[in-house]
């Protein structure tokens, strides 16, 4: 993701239910000029400080304890969902973006880090994983209409989406402002 996907220019990154914070410490360790928030259940967020102290990156992270389904009360300039909204059908997905919509600054950026399923009956691994999402938590893999229907009507625009190296695609949101 960090070799495809440019976070030059960013302040502040918010990683949203990133379990041990390995997606953070990488984005810290390749932009030495950027601060960072966790932000996930407090039980795991306690994880994620053994793994910021160890990687010496304490003094540059701010840790948050939430539940993403009731309040996202964190303010950055680009917000990272890295494997989440595929946990989720359209209904929970939506309203996490809404909830993490709700506190964005004019101007940040929605990151959500994810496979997209190509369209047709070509193979693809993420067709695989959306039939595990399906059978385990009830989540699913979006194709990019399904993600554009999704940001649209959780109050985002998709902007544009960015292919990585491997399977996984950035997809960039804006919030949509009235």
């Amino acid at each position: 993701m960090l070799d495809a996907y440019d976070l030059s220019g960013i302040g502040v990154v918010a990683d949203v239910g990133g379990g041990n914070a390995s997606n953070l410490v990488g984005i810290l360790r390749r932009y030495p000029r950027m601060r960072g928030l966790r932000f996930d259940l407090p039980h795991v967020v306690e994880r994620a400080e053994e793994n910021l102290h160890a990687a010496e990156l304490s003094d540059r992270c701010r840790l948050a304890g939430g539940d993403f389904f009731k309040s996202i009360q964190v303010e950055a300039d680009a917000y990272l969902l890295r494997h989440i909204i595929h946990d989720w059908d359209d209904e929970r997905a939506g309203l996490i973006l809404r909830k993490l919509g709700r506190p964005m600054p004019e101007g940040a950026k929605l990151l959500v880090v994810e496979y997209i399923l190509p369209p047709g009956d070509r193979p693809s691994f993420g067709k695989l994983l959306d039939l595990n999402m399906l059978l385990l938590p009830g989540g699913v893999a979006r194709t990019e209409e399904e993600f554009r229907r999704l940001f649209e009507g959780a109050g985002f625009r998709l902007a544009r989406i960015v292919p990585t190296q491997g399977d996984l695609s950035v997809v960039e949101g804006l919030r949509v402002t009235e």
